[in-house]
């Protein structure tokens, strides 16, 4: 598995973002919703293989489908689209054997019923024909131990079939289809940053962070977290604190609890309590269990050094920053 040839001594390309939210433009993101102009918005597809050359980066067209008017695809797949459950519009099966072809429609309708038994056995020959979904669906039931053992070697096989077969091999999607392959960008991602021996995973930061930023780009909320990190920490990059925090900022608009969390450490650690109160208000929102109960320690602790005055301030700036960017639905963020 080698990591392709890109150029880490210098800031990537600015991506563009899917047009739902704002690109991180301006100079910091806090917690009173300041953020960069709306970007007009448009079909997404993955354009032509010459933009994705450039400096060893790609650039993917924005996306205006996880907007508000969206109908299906704003139901099925939410703003964060980290995990989901596969779309019960069915994505095209582009050359899969008439068998294939029937034994992934099987076991999409196994998988809604949670009879998940049935539904991995049928994902075999779709996935082995190279069918996207099957692919990621694989990955994701063997990283959540959906009817087999937990084997995060096995996911990070199928989530990385999926991504190369799109960057290496410069495959293009289309349909549904782009929301799978964003999605296993970003777990390989996040596999390759931090590398698992057990696993047999190499850490590699620079594919890790040519992942992130093709997934970022498309608006997908893990991968911008997963991409401001990198930048924060200086993963693979020269570090760069205010534009990783943009990113974090892009991915908290579309309520990916991870990102708000992690903006509040970090104003509390630089002493302004008023913006971390907000940005953890805003993180348990939409957290999943465990974080919540972190999330909830913090804020209290917080809250018990803070006077009336401060306290007041950060109920007004959350509100204006919710009513800015609600919660449109509830979303797996893990």
């Amino acid at each position: 598995m080698n990591a392709s040839s890109i150029n880490t001594s210098r800031r990537p390309n600015r991506p563009v973002t899917d047009g739902s939210q704002s690109a991180p433009r301006r100079a910091r993101y806090v917690a009173d919703g300041i953020s960069g102009t709306a970007l007009k918005q448009s079909p997404m597809r993955f354009g032509p293989a010459k933009r994705r050359t450039l400096a060893g980066f790609f650039l993917v067209a924005c996306a205006g489908v996880l907007s508000a008017g969206q109908g299906w695809a704003q139901a099925q797949l939410p703003p964060g689209f980290y995990s989901f459950a596969p779309s019960k519009q069915e994505v095209p099966a582009g050359q899969l054997s008439a068998r294939a072809k029937a034994d992934l429609t099987t076991a999409l309708i196994a998988y809604r019923a949670r009879d998940f038994s049935t539904t991995m056995p049928h994902l075999e020959r779709p996935s082995r024909e190279g069918s996207i979904q099957a692919n990621w669906l694989m990955g994701h039931m063997y990283r959540k131990g959906l009817g087999v053992p937990a084997d995060l070697a096995t996911a990070f096989k199928h989530y990385y079939r999926v991504a190369e077969d799109y960057v290496d091999r410069r495959s293009e999607v289309s349909g549904n289809e782009r929301y799978f392959v964003l999605d296993s960008l970003t777990h390989t991602a996040n596999y390759l940053r931090k590398g698992n021996k057990k696993a047999g995973i190499v850490k590699n930061v620079e594919r890790a962070l040519h992942f992130f930023q093709t997934a970022a780009s498309a608006g997908h909320a893990g991968a911008q977290y997963g991409f401001g990190i990198m930048y924060l920490n200086g993963e693979g990059v020269t570090m760069d604190r205010s534009y990783g925090m943009r990113w974090l900022g892009t991915a908290a608009q579309k309520r990916y609890a991870p990102a708000a969390s992690l903006l509040g450490d970090i104003y509390e650690d630089s002493g302004d309590d008023v913006r971390a109160l907000v940005w953890y208000r805003i993180a348990a929102d939409t957290a999943e269990h465990s974080l919540n109960k972190r999330i909830t320690r913090k804020y209290k602790k917080l809250l018990s050094g803070v006077d009336q005055k401060e306290i007041a301030e950060a109920d007004r700036l959350y509100i204006q920053w919710s009513n800015r960017f609600p919660v449109r639905t509830r979303q797996a963020q893990n």
